[in-house]
């Protein structure tokens, strides 16, 4: 069974039940802070763990709904998969409902329900007039298809049929993308005493797991993940989708905030500079001037600005598809397809939002050919809509490919042998797959054995099957195991026994325990043939009993001792010097007795000791007798 992992936004005007409806359908009180407490309003987003199924796994995020709030709000919403657009039946659509149905719209949230609470307190009049200022809002946008349900929190009445609709809605939504480098926008950070400064946000992409190496941007801040944590529960990864905190170690904590990111090293780069696709809504009825400062709000970011236009010297309400750009004052972390929002500082309002264009932009002349290299920009080269494609789902056929692309037959063709030539696309079984997604890959598996090497000394490395298991949901099992025949052949890594490892790792005692360890082996040879049991052997020299086993099979592993039986072992030397000694004092064939008379061992340990000879190939029994072969 594959879990699936959405995030679910919570929207809407102040009081109108987001709260009381998330625990209504999560069971969890999401306004924790005392202020929040106090004067009964959410402050901060709330998170709640919400597994509808087995299969399909979410995090509600229940966003603030005062107008001072907006900031909260956008931060939170970021990177959802659904939204409840929350009207109370009482009062019917407010403000902050438009403002937050504006913002949502320009997020590119295209699969929502509209609930109506409170719905036990309204007549079937109030309902009436409710579900027409609903039509009113929605006409003519995309909400117009989103369906409405009448719920009461406090009973729960409708809240069974709002689960089914949720689950009807997600069941075929595409999951993000945990194949790609992994990127967090940072919503919360705190400190929690003997661990260290924590991390929280909602995974953008790719996944992360303990031991990682990332970097805090802005500032190129190097930190590793100590510990991870999903919804309070301790786990070994987390990926695209999910809520999780990380407690990190390194970096400059103090200067951290919202609107931060973490990312993986050497892929993403910070702007000042964006090139943006701008739409303005029904809402905002103002005009706004070339150069107007304004606010900009990306992911989990807030960043003051500069609007610059290259068409135009006044921007004007309910506009599409304007080309324009943003010089901050400060560098953020974003790409190409994020969504953003604008707004103005004073009076406080939204103006629009779209898509980031090109992260990276540049200076231009102002007039028409700006406007058309921006707007050949964003429809993309047949190469980058390529690209795009595989980058998001990890491999497909070319069939699959052809079919989701929607290109003319001839230009497919001889873009996809430019990309090959190229080496920006690799065919492996079959599949296709972008060189970047090639190399995120290969950058988890080194990171997960340079890992697993420091904190296992004495394991030869990771079972090939648990690898390929691990990144199955990023990408196809057969594209994984063929990459790994790949690198084994270039002797990038090694496969001993099934084992995958690094080239250059040898297992060895861990510093710390090297001498104790060593001092066990020590004791076995001086033993002889009359062994003390080996779990005695490691206690006297005060070892961590978590490190016996362990240590047990890598003595087994390396061929350093035999096991004659339960926990008694013979040292290898040992063994083999008796093997000589029954060689040099014996015919071709000899009995238990003339083996005593030779090694002088009890019985208790010569019959174990002669079954091991028999079991590695030097001796043969017959009958009463043993010859050698």
């Amino acid at each position: 069974m594959t879990i699936k992992f959405y995030t679910i936004g919570m929207a809407g005007h102040i009081d109108h039940g987001k709260t009381t409806l998330t625990k209504a359908l999560s069971g969890i009180d999401t306004d924790t802070l005392k202020e929040e407490k106090a004067r009964k309003i959410t402050i901060e987003p709330g998170f709640a763990p919400f597994p509808l199924t087995n299969e399909l796994h979410t995090s509600i995020v229940d966003v603030p709904g005062h107008e001072k709030l907006i900031r909260q709000m956008i931060a939170g919403v970021a990177g959802i998969d659904l939204v409840l657009l929350v009207i109370a039946g009482d009062e019917g659509v407010m403000p902050q409902t438009r403002e937050h149905f504006e913002i949502l719209s320009f997020l590119g949230i295209e699969k929502g329900i509209i609930v109506v609470t409170k719905s036990d307190m309204i007549d079937d009049e109030m309902r009436l007039l409710v579900e027409e200022d609903i039509i009113e809002l929605t006409n003519s946008s995309f909400f117009e298809h989103f369906p409405i349900h009448f719920v009461d929190s406090v009973s729960s009445a409708g809240i069974d049929e709002l689960k089914r609709e949720m689950i009807n809605l997600l069941k075929d939504t595409p999951v993000k993308s945990s194949q790609g480098a992994f990127r967090m926008p940072i919503d919360h950070i705190f400190s929690v005493k003997g661990q260290g400064t924590v991390v929280r946000g909602t995974v953008y992409e790719g996944q992360v797991q303990e031991g990682d190496e990332l970097v805090v941007q802005p500032g190129n801040d190097k930190v590793k993940v100590r510990k991870l944590q999903v919804h309070k529960q301790e786990v070994q990864a987390a990926r695209a989708g999910q809520r999780a905190a990380l407690n990190l170690s390194g970096g400059s904590k103090g200067d951290w905030k919202r609107g931060h990111v973490l990312v993986e090293p050497n892929v993403f780069s910070t702007t000042d500079t964006i090139d943006l696709v701008l739409s303005t809504g029904k809402g905002w009825q103002g005009k706004i001037k070339q150069r107007s400062l304004i606010k900009f709000y990306c992911g989990t970011s807030e960043v003051m600005g500069k609007l610059v236009l290259f068409d135009r010297n006044e921007l004007e309400n309910n506009e599409d598809h304007i080309y324009c750009q943003v010089r901050l004052e400060q560098e953020i972390v974003t790409k190409r397809g994020d969504r953003f929002i604008l707004r103005r500082p004073t009076p406080e309002e939204t103006i629009g939002g779209g898509e980031v264009l090109e992260p990276n932009g540049t200076v231009y002349k102002f007039g028409t050919e700006t406007i058309e290299r921006l707007k050949r920009k964003h429809e993309g080269s047949p190469s980058e809509r390529i690209l795009q494609l595989l980058n998001k789902e990890g491999s497909l056929t070319e069939i699959e490919l052809k079919r989701s692309i929607g290109m003319d037959e001839e230009v497919f063709q001889h873009t996809m042998e430019e990309l090959l030539r190229e080496g920006a696309v690799e065919k492996i079984q079959n599949y296709l797959v972008s060189n970047s997604t090639i190399q995120h890959i290969e950058s988890s598996i080194m990171n997960k054995l340079q890992n697993f090497h420091e904190e296992y000394r004495l394991r030869q490395g990771i079972p090939k099957a648990e690898i390929v298991q691990s990144l199955q949901s990023e990408i196809n099992p057969k594209i994984i195991n063929a990459l790994l025949e790949k690198w084994i052949g270039e002797s990038t890594i090694l496969i001993t026994d099934q084992f995958v490892h690094l080239s250059h790792f040898t297992p060895l005692f861990p510093e710390k325990w090297e001498k104790r360890m060593t001092n066990v082996l020590s004791l076995l040879e001086e033993a002889q043939l009359e062994p003390d049991d080996l779990r005695n052997l490691y206690n006297t020299q005060q070892l961590p009993e978590a490190l016996y086993q362990e240590f047990k099979y890598f003595l087994l592993r390396t061929d350093q001792v035999i096991m004659l039986f339960d926990e008694v072992f013979l040292s290898r030397k040992a063994f083999d010097s008796a093997v000589e000694q029954l060689r040099a004092h014996t015919d071709s064939s000899f009995t238990v007795q003339e083996a005593k008379a030779v090694l002088h061992a009890s019985r208790k340990f010569l019959i174990p000791i002669l079954e091991s000879m028999d079991s590695k190939g030097y001796t043969m029994r017959e009958t009463n007798a043993r010859k050698w072969v």
